[in-house]
C-alpha cells in the first residue's frame, strides 16, 4: 500500500508528460502536413505552369494522399469537441465563422458542382474543429513553440531539398519552393513563422533573444528567395506597425489613419505613373496578369452579388463560371488571386461581410487585449490577423479548407474567445468588497 502511494503520484507526472508530447509531436505533424508540405516528400510536385489540359481535366476531388493524411486529426478533433462541452465549444468558435461555415455549406443548393461544395465543406469544418480543440488544450505561447518548431522542420527541410533535388525544389522560373508545391504555399508558412520568432523576440526580458531573431531570419531569407511578394510585403507591414506600437505609442486607431492615406497614396502613384510604380515593385503593369483577373472576377461577382457561385467550385473544371475567363485570355489561373474577391464569387456579399466580422471582430479584441504594448505571445494574434488581411490582397486564404492559415485562424479565434470568458467568470466569482 504504501509503495503503491508512492508511486501514484510519479506515474500520474510520467503519464502527463508522456500526454503533453504526444500532443505537441502529433500537432507538429499536423502542422506540417497542413502546410503542405506532401509533394515534396512524395515527390509529386508539379514540373510546369498549368495550361490547357490541366484546368480541363482538373481533379476535383483534390489532393488524395493530403487529404488521408488529414481526415484522422478532422474526424479525431471533431469526435472530441461533440464528446463534452458541446455548447461551450460553439461558443469558443463564435457565431460569425460558425454563419459562414454554414453560408458555405447551403451554397451547395446553387453550387455548379454540389458535391464539390460540400466536400470543401468538410475539410473547412476539419480545419476548424482542429483549430478550436488545440485551442482548448494549449496556450498561445504553446502554440507559438511548437509553429516555430514546425516552420523550422519544414525550411531547414526545403534547402536540404535544394541541395539534393534542385530541379524539384525550384519552381519554373527558378524561385525556390522548398517542400512545397507552390513557392506562394511555402511563403505564407515562413511568413507565420516569422511572426512567431518576432513576438518572441521582442520581449523586454529573453534568454534566447538571438535564437528567435535568427529563427526570423531564415524566414525572412527563405521569402526572398522564394520571391513570395504577398507574405514579405504583409510582416514587413506586421514589423513596420509594431514599431511604430512599441517605439512611437501611436494607437491602433492612429495607424489605420496612416495605414489608409498610404494605401491611398500608393493607389494615386499607381495611377500617376504606373511603370515607375510596377518597377518599384519588381512586378509588370498587370501585376504578372492579375489585373485581368480581378477585372473578370469583379465581373462576375456582380452578375450574382448576394450569394455567389457556390464555396470552392468558381474555377474548378470546363463547367465552372470561370472557365468564361480561360476562353477569352487563355490565361488558365485556378483562383482570382485576391481573398476578398474569390470571397465575393463564392459566397457573395453575403457572406463577404460576415467574414470580415469573423475576422475584424477577433483584431479587435486582440488590439484590446495588452497594456501597455509588450512583447510576448500576446501581441501575435494581433500581428498574424494584420498579416491575415494583408495576404488575402493577393492570394485565397480567406476560410481555405484545410490551409494552415485557417487553423491558425480557428485557434486565435477560439483562444481569444476562451481569454475573455476566463475573464468574465473571473470577474463573477469575484468576491464583493463590504464598505
Amino acid at each position: 500500500m504504501l509503495e503503491a502511494q508512492a508511486v501514484g503520484p510519479f506515474s500520474s507526472i510520467a503519464n502527463a508528460r508522456r500526454s503533453d508530447v504526444l500532443l505537441a509531436s502529433t500537432l507538429i505533424c499536423y502542422l506540417l502536413i497542413a502546410a503542405d508540405i506532401v509533394p515534396g516528400i512524395t515527390g509529386l510536385q508539379a514540373d510546369y505552369e498549368p495550361g490547357y489540359l490541366d484546368v480541363m481535366n482538373i481533379d476535383k476531388s483534390g489532393d488524395i494522399i493530403r487529404q488521408a493524411l488529414l481526415a484522422p486529426f478532422f474526424f479525431g478533433a471533431v469526435y472530441l469537441l461533440v464528446r463534452t462541452r458541446r455548447r461551450e465549444h460553439l461558443q469558443q468558435l463564435g457565431w460569425p465563422a460558425a454563419l459562414v461555415i454554414l453560408i458555405c455549406l447551403f451554397s451547395a443548393l446553387w453550387s455548379s458542382d454540389p458535391g464539390a461544395t460540400l466536400r470543401k465543406v468538410l475539410g473547412l469544418v476539419g480545419t476548424f474543429a482542429v483549430g478550436t480543440y488545440v485551442a482548448t488544450r494549449l496556450s498561445l505561447f504553446r502554440l507559438i513553440k511548437l509553429a516555430q518548431i514546425a516552420v523550422t522542420i519544414a525550411l531547414v527541410g526545403s534547402f536540404l531539398w535544394l541541395l539534393i533535388a534542385p530541379d524539384k525544389a525550384l519552381d519554373t522560373n527558378a524561385h525556390l519552393r522548398g517542400l512545397f508545391n507552390h513557392k506562394n504555399i511555402l511563403g505564407q508558412f515562413a511568413g507565420i513563422g516569422y511572426l512567431a520568432f518576432l513576438s518572441l523576440a521582442v520581449q523586454k526580458r529573453v534568454r534566447r533573444r538571438m535564437l528567435w531573431v535568427g529563427g526570423a531570419g531564415l524566414c525572412v531569407l527563405s521569402l526572398l528567395l522564394a520571391s513570395s511578394a504577398t507574405p514579405l510585403i504583409a510582416i514587413g507591414f506586421v514589423t513596420g506597425w509594431a514599431y511604430a506600437r512599441f517605439r512611437l505609442g501611436l494607437r491602433p486607431r492612429e495607424l489605420v489613419v496612416l495605414t489608409g492615406l498610404i494605401c491611398t497614396g500608393g493607389i494615386l502613384f499607381l495611377v500617376a505613373a504606373p511603370d515607375v510604380f510596377t518597377l518599384v515593385i519588381g512586378r509588370d503593369v498587370t501585376l504578372s496578369g492579375r489585373t485581368n483577373i480581378w477585372e473578370f472576377a469583379l465581373e462576375m461577382a456582380a452578375a450574382k452579388p448576394f450569394l455567389g457561385y457556390g464555396y470552392g467550385v468558381f474555377w474548378l473544371g470546363p463547367n465552372s463560371p470561370g472557365s468564361l475567363f480561360w476562353d477569352r485570355t487563355l490565361q488558365f489561373e485556378l483562383s482570382a488571386h485576391n481573398g476578398y474577391l474569390q470571397c465575393l464569387l463564392d459566397i457573395g456579399l453575403v457572406g463577404f461581410l460576415t467574414t470580415l466580422v469573423a475576422v475584424l471582430g477577433p483584431l479587435l479584441r486582440s488590439s484590446k487585449g495588452h497594456r501597455p504594448y509588450v512583447g510576448g505571445a500576446e501581441i501575435f494574434s494581433e500581428w498574424f490577423l494584420i498579416f491575415f488581411l494583408i495576404l488575402n490582397v493577393a492570394e485565397i486564404r480567406f476560410f481555405d479548407p484545410t490551409s494552415v492559415v485557417t487553423f491558425v485562424f480557428a485557434f486565435i479565434s477560439a483562444n481569444l474567445r476562451g481569454r475573455i470568458r476566463q475573464l468574465e467568470l473571473r470577474a463573477d466569482n469575484a468576491i464583493p468588497l463590504i464598505t
